[in-house]
């Protein structure tokens, strides 16, 4: 099996000069003006983005049940990541400890953030409980910033997406309909959701430079760079 590529320095630095600095434009000058946009014109779409997202969240908490204390997708992915690593020595098993890793450090780190930052939802500005930028709210409707949802459902596409370059878009199409279903569904921002892209980029690139250290990828490089 070919090694899979690394997401590189170079790309991560692009993907960050990007994300980055648009989530800052989008929090102070348009993620309201576009929630109230999306609000008012996209009542038809949202019995589909309903149905799309709870049907995701069912199948992912049944792979995030409990077996010897730790969710079955995180077994999945380490075992296949033993195997591949010390049973088949494949330059390819890297990729399953990239999965693990981005998966469980994205959520972590976006309900982290959620919970110190207290960002309110797009629901409470059309309710007219605030008029500033939404940040520093214990109130209900808030946890706003960044999604959750997003770094699920990205951070189990987005390195597969990276490592299998021709699969790109198909592989993306799937996390990008849960973003977009957040803004649909007022619950998020826009920028709430390119955050937390950009925190699936990170871990993404993090696992990927992890995995090239001898003792994770064996004689042979787990993944390679582009």
């Amino acid at each position: 099996m070919p090694c899979p590529a690394l997401l590189t320095p170079r790309q991560f630095l692009r993907l960050t000069i990007l994300l980055l600095p648009a989530c800052a434009l989008l929090i102070v000058f348009f993620d309201q003006p576009l929630a109230l946009f999306i609000h008012r014109h996209g009542a038809a779409l949202r019995p589909f983005f309903e149905t799309l997202t709870s049907t995701a969240d069912q199948a992912h908490d049944v792979s995030m049940t409990h077996g010897l204390g730790i969710p079955a997708i995180f077994l999945l992915l380490g075992a296949a990541y033993a195997v591949g690593r010390w049973v088949l020595k494949s330059p390819a098993a890297g990729l399953f400890l990239v999965l693990l890793l981005t998966h469980e450090l994205s959520m972590v780190a976006a309900r982290v953030l959620k919970g110190v930052l207290l960002r309110l939802r797009p629901v409470a500005l059309f309710a007219g409980s605030y008029h500033d930028l939404g940040f520093g709210y214990d109130a209900p409707n808030t946890g706003s910033f960044p999604s959750t949802h997003t770094a699920i459902y990205f951070s189990l596409f987005a390195p597969l997406a990276v490592a299998y370059p021709r699969q790109r878009l198909p592989l993306l199409i799937f996390p990008v309909l849960i973003g977009l279903g957040r803004l649909v569904l007022d619950m998020h921002y826009l920028s709430d959701v390119l955050f937390s892209v950009w925190l699936v980029v990170l871990f993404t690139f993090l696992a990927g430079q992890l995995v090239q250290l001898p003792a994770f990828a064996g004689p042979q490089a787990a993944l390679s760079p582009e």
